[in-house]
């Protein structure tokens, strides 16, 4: 097992299709086969700040990038881009197998979400496969269970934000209704973040 990168900061951005255990258990193979590959090919393909993918999971991509963090701006207009191109993709889908999701009883909609963190992470290869590590890792999976009610949100932890100036955040966040949660893990404490609902309506002001 070797290691790199160990010690840098590294951007961790998780898009997350809500919806999906139920989606799965609700319809047969062969149409979720229609579906959610596309979707997922969506958001690997959205990704406009060319961050590495670590993981692909079946709901989920966890994209990393290490060294300099973007500009606040460039991170909340790549999660808007997630978002907005995840669910014209789903339109086009939903209209290209109509009959599909009405007999399948899928005519819920499958919705996004993205958690984005910034944390020293490790960078390691086990038995070939290449895999991030550390405790920030697990944080940001439990950030995917949390207590907010909202399903199509955008949640950027008080970590990620303590990297940008006041003055940063307050410019980009004046376009938005930015709204405070904390929540508690176990082995981990209280993590507080602020989130965005999507979709971001940019006349909607931050009181």
């Amino acid at each position: 097992m070797s290691n790199s990168n160990e010690g840098e900061i590294a951007l961790i951005c998780i898009p997350d299709i809500s919806g999906f255990t139920r989606f799965m258990a609700e319809n047969n193979i062969e149409f979720s086969r229609k579906i959610i590959p596309p979707l997922m090919r969506t958001i690997i393909n959205s990704n406009t700040l060319k961050m590495s993918i670590g993981e692909i999971e079946g709901d989920a991509v966890i994209f990393y990038r290490f060294g300099a963090l973007p500009t606040l701006n460039d991170l909340v207009e790549q999660c808007n881009n997630f978002y907005n191109n995840f669910n014209e993709q789903l339109l086009v889908l939903m209209k290209e197998f109509g009959d599909d999701f009405q007999k399948l009883n899928s005519s819920f909609k499958l919705s996004l979400k993205v958690v984005v963190h910034a944390a020293h992470i490790m960078s390691t290869q086990i038995e070939g496969l290449h895999k991030l590590i550390g405790e920030d890792m697990v944080l940001v999976h439990k950030l995917l269970k949390n207590s907010i009610e909202e399903i199509e949100y955008l949640l950027l932890t008080d970590k990620l934000l303590e990297n940008y100036s006041k003055e940063e955040i307050s410019t980009v966040f004046s376009k938005y209704n930015v709204l405070k949660g904390t929540d508690e893990y176990e082995y981990i404490g209280k993590v507080a973040y602020k989130y965005i609902l999507f979709p971001q309506n940019n006349s909607v002001k931050n009181n």
